[in-house]
Order: structure tokens, then sequence, then C-alpha cells
């Protein structure tokens, strides 16, 4: 039986999107070398839940979106915002989610009452 040769992988020529990042946003500590960002947010309460990365970047602009937050506002670093958003409600965050347009897509606000903590540097690793 021959062997099969593996077809090489195509090759794109179309360069890969750069992230967006809210670096100048003074409420975000970005890990030294890396795109993770950490972000802790306070509710009125006093509890305080603390996400690096993806979810991290979600809080943060829902915190700050009046408008609330779609799937298309987060594209395209994140593609599962619905999956994101449900483990931030598991987590003990309210957030809300209204269905709008003939597909019915959905928008997402935060309802907990709080406030970004403002951090003067990475927290991440004792730094």
């Amino acid at each position: 039986m021959a062997d099969k040769k593996k077809a090489p992988d195509a090759v794109t020529s179309k360069g890969q999107p750069k992230p967006v990042e809210a670096f100048d946003n003074p409420h975000i500590a970005h890990d030294a070398g890396t795109s993770k960002s950490i972000v802790r947010f306070r509710s009125g309460e006093g509890r305080v839940w603390t996400y690096h990365g993806k979810r991290a970047r979600v809080l943060s602009m829902l915190v700050n979106a009046r408008n609330g937050v779609t799937q298309h506002d987060t594209y395209p670093w994140h593609t599962r915002l619905g999956g994101t958003i449900h483990a931030m409600r598991e987590d003990g965050l309210s957030i809300t989610t209204e269905l709008e347009g003939e597909y019915r897509h959905a928008r997402y606000r935060l309802a907990t009452a709080g406030c970004l903590i403002k951090q003067a540097r990475n927290t991440r690793g004792g730094q």
C-alpha cells in the first residue's frame, strides 16, 4: 500500500486580525508580555469579581457600554459571547438579555450595580 502524502496547509495572504485591547483604559492592568488583561469589579454590596482574558474584556465592555453589548461588538476576538455571559451569571453577576431585531439578536447589559476597581499594575503572579 503506497504512503499517502498529506497536502500542505493552505497559506492565506490575509493577515490575522489584531486583537482590540483597551490599553488606554486605566481600569485594566495588562500582563507583561501578553495580551491578557485583568479586571476587577466591585458590587455595591462589596463583593469583588476578578477576571482575566476574554472575560475581563467583556466585563469591561459591560460596565462601560450604556447601550449594552452584542456579539457583533466582540468580533473578531470573541465568538461565543453567550457562553461567557452564562459563566459570569454562574459567578453571581446579574446580566440582563434583550432580544432585538428580525433575527432576535441578544443585547446584554450588566444589572449588578458597582464599578471597576482601578489597578496601578498587574497583580497576577505576585507582580
